[in-house]
């Protein structure tokens, strides 16, 4: 369930090892909390609102029947010289397994 608009911002407090202490709905609380703990590597860091998604909307519909419009396709098969072998498998590979 997302934190309603009104509490926002708020801060964080970690503790030394980067763990979630608490959280302050001041940041003269997030302060008082390090004073607490001087000794430990207490940090806090201000929690804003998420940012609004862009206002513009992008048509992501699919055309089901047929080739989309600007679609090309594969590539021509490489024409190959008469004297080039035509592979039907992969050669052997020489390595030894461990």
């Amino acid at each position: 369930m997302p934190i309603p608009d009104h509490f926002y911002p708020y801060w964080s407090v970690y503790d030394g090892l980067g763990q979630h202490y608490n959280d302050c709905s001041h940041e003269k609380y997030a302060i008082d909390t390090l004073r607490l703990h001087p000794d430990e590597g207490f940090t806090y860091k201000r929690i804003d609102a998420p940012k609004p998604l862009p206002p513009h909307i992008v048509d992501v519909t699919a055309t089901k029947e047929g080739e989309l419009t600007g679609q090309q396709g594969l590539p021509q098969v490489k024409k190959r010289l008469p004297f080039e072998p035509i592979l039907e498998e992969l050669p052997q590979s020489n390595l030894h397994e461990i």
